[in-house]
């Protein structure tokens, strides 16, 4: 009975959808629209791009000749739209409708209705953006109360194939839910409850032979959003997820609440029933604000409404932010730790220590800093199951397997508005960043670390009244491990240049690269690229772009020196008709 009734509700919905026209939009469309405003109005645009190119003393790396054609198109009636969008090459050619996952929103007043194709979110623990083909509301009568609900298949089946190894056999899976919000901005109450099933007679072969079972899933949750006093606010949840891993199973007494909620989840031999929470307390001062987090997820907990899901963990941090001298000076910290292993039945166990601090100062109205700083530390104990099973005390082996892996990074930035008036703006911009990581294993270090050092600069000058920028920049980027130690360095300097009213800019960048090894030159490079822009009638757009590349190796013994040459014709045409 059950699988006829899918069947007749998914026709239901199927016919529904083919009679109002495969409109699709991924927003909301408004009925209060209707009749009002334009009736009908159409945009799109088409793009048409050629491609050139060419090596000297190097063997072709790309086809001398391409072209690529591509549109799009977009029919609005009173707010409803319905766009097309396609591309063609001598490449390849696909045809592309949004209309294979066709789906409606439409909204009047406080209600919202999802038709076809959708996907909602719950909660993290329930439904959490899956996508089904079916029902969803979403009603808002005040701001006090707040309702979302639906039903449809999350999972089409999939016949085992044997001639097809990727193919995975799948059992049709319907779902469905409701969540209730009750209370305003203040304090506020979310009721969540998601049910989800697969139908074991929805395929001809049963595929028990690759492990693949008919799974049933009951989530009950309960969130908190409140404010305990003026500055102090608290939002957290707790989820119960009850998953039979077959549901062909027997059914037993679980000795818990779901034996009272048989009509809903019916306990079976393979049930397991899961935990997972999360809180975060905030207290708001003047002008900092200082919080705690913490999430606990069991082992084995997941819910068939996400596509994957984070269990076996442990968080807690505690947060910081704050303005001081005068909101010139803006700091925000965190740190916190992760462990995981909390059923203690894992052959090793991860805990993670993380810390993060962010500084914002404005100098003066014209240079403004950005110093950032985090630290990852990683500590990974392991077990050999010989250890697990043979040693005498619990605390025999306690370091010698110990992994530990640590990462920093650290980065400055400065700004400098070097000149602002109507005729010449400058700036000039400098960062530097530091990157370090490094092992330890039983207390001693390990050979493994590497630093990474990068700098660069940039200066910029935009002439006003004759719309020109320079700009110069220069970077080095330095990588040292214990066998290695490369450097990459070089300036560029690029132009932009506007005519006619802005209707035509010509720019121009030129950039050298030198690449060593150890101290040896690998590589030096040297990049060339022109490009021209013409708009006409503000709906035609012509550009075209030329690139060489001169690469010279000393290393290579086979292709020192090669050269690279690529030349790109584009045109764009963009409408908008009402």
């Amino acid at each position: 009975m059950r699988n006829n009734h899918a069947t007749i509700s998914s026709f239901c919905g199927m016919m529904f959808l083919w009679i109002v026209g495969f409109m699709h939009s991924g927003q909301a469309q408004n009925l209060e629209n209707l009749g009002k405003g334009d009736a009908f109005s159409m945009s799109g645009g088409i793009n048409a791009n050629q491609v050139f190119y060419q090596a000297n003393g190097v063997a072709d790396r790309r086809d001398p000749y391409n072209y690529f054609l591509s549109g799009n198109l977009n029919f609005v009636l009173y707010g409803w739209s319905v766009p097309f969008s396609f591309s063609y090459s001598n490449q390849n050619a696909t045809f592309q409708q949004p209309f294979n996952q066709y789906g409606l929103s439409p909204t009047y007043k406080w209600v919202t209705a999802h038709l076809g194709y959708r996907s909602m979110t719950f909660s993290k623990y329930s439904l959490a953006g899956h996508l089904f083909l079916g029902a969803g509301v979403e009603l808002a009568p005040s701001d006090k109360i707040k309702v979302a609900a639906m039903y449809g298949r999350l999972q089409k089946p999939v016949e085992l194939d044997t001639t097809k190894t990727a193919n995975l056999p799948a059992y049709r899976r319907m779902g469905g839910g409701a969540k209730v919000t009750l209370g305003g901005s203040t304090h506020s109450v979310d009721l969540t409850f998601f049910r989800a099933a697969d139908e074991a007679s929805s395929l001809q072969t049963d595929p028990r032979s690759m492990e693949i079972y008919p799974e049933e899933n009951f989530v009950v949750s309960v969130g908190v959003n409140t404010k305990v006093f003026k500055r102090l606010s608290f939002k957290g949840e707790i989820a119960s997820s009850a998953i039979t891993s077959d549901s062909r199973a027997e059914a037993v007494q679980a000795n818990n609440a779901y034996d009272q909620l048989d009509f809903l989840f019916q306990p079976k031999t393979s049930s397991a029933y899961y935990l997972a929470m999360n809180g975060a307390l905030q207290y708001q001062f003047k002008k900092s604000a200082f919080g705690v987090a913490y999430e606990r997820v069991d082992p084995g907990y997941r819910t068939l409404g996400a596509y994957y899901f984070n269990n076996d963990l442990e968080n807690i941090a505690l947060t910081h932010s704050s303005r001081w001298l005068n909101q010139k000076l803006s700091v925000s910290a965190r740190g916190g730790l992760q462990r995981n292993n909390l059923d203690k039945d894992e052959l090793n166990t991860m805990n993670r220590l993380s810390g993060a601090l962010s500084l914002n100062y404005q100098v003066s109205p014209r240079i403004t800093s950005t110093v950032n700083y985090s630290n990852f530390s990683t500590v990974v104990n392991f077990r050999t199951p010989e250890q697990q099973f043979n040693q005498v005390t619990p605390y025999d082996n306690l370091d010698t397997l110990n992994y530990r892996q640590i990462s920093q990074n650290a980065s400055l930035g400065l700004n400098f508005i070097l000149g602002e008036s109507k005729e010449r703006r400058q700036n000039l911009n400098m960062n530097v960043a530091y990157q370090q990581s490094a092992d330890e294993q039983g207390g001693e270090a390990l050979n493994t670390g590497s630093q990474f050092y990068n700098f660069n600069s940039s200066y910029s000058m935009n002439l006003q009244p004759q719309a020109l920028t320079l700009s110069l920049s220069g970077n080095a980027n330095v990588s040292e491990s214990p066998m290695t130690q490369n450097l990459i360095y070089g300036p560029a300097l690029s132009v932009r240049k506007s005519l006619r009213d802005n209707k035509v800019s010509l720019t121009g960048t030129l950039s050298y690269n030198n690449s060593q090894a150890n101290g040896v030159l690998a590589s030096r490079v040297v990049n060339l690229r022109m490009g021209a822009n013409y708009v006409l009638l503000e709906k035609h757009q012509f550009n075209l772009n030329v690139t060489a590349v001169n690469r010279f190796s000393p290393q290579n013994e086979t292709q020192q020196r090669y050269r690279e040459y690529v030349a790109e014709l584009g045109y764009n045409y963009n409408f908008n008709i009402k």
